[in-house]
């Protein structure tokens, strides 16, 4: 019983922990991305044909570079939040 009640409390700490960094990823990039960037962010933005983030790699060097330019920061795990969040609303790419 003991057992079962420890993976339970463990799989509800993992998706609270997943939703609080979805959450900190949205609000990340809403304090700090949209600040500098004056085009609309929705889904035609980041989708676009012209883009220039073709891959995760990409992706996660483009957050980098912007975070290292503009002196936000982060640490490497509000980075990948804002990465993650941006891949999973927009990109969409695979790992």
């Amino acid at each position: 019983m003991l057992i079962n009640m420890n993976k339970s409390f463990t799989l509800t700490l993992l998706l609270f922990s997943l939703s609080v960094f979805a959450n900190e990823g949205y609000d990340l990039h809403k304090e700090s991305c949209l600040e500098c960037h004056t085009a609309p962010h929705n889904k035609d933005f980041y989708t676009r044909d012209d883009r220039k983030v073709k891959d995760l790699s990409q992706l996660r060097g483009q957050v980098s570079r912007c975070t290292g330019f503009f002196r936000v920061g982060w640490f490497p795990e509000e980075e990948k939040s804002v990465v993650d969040y941006l891949n999973e609303n927009y990109y969409k790419f695979k790992e």
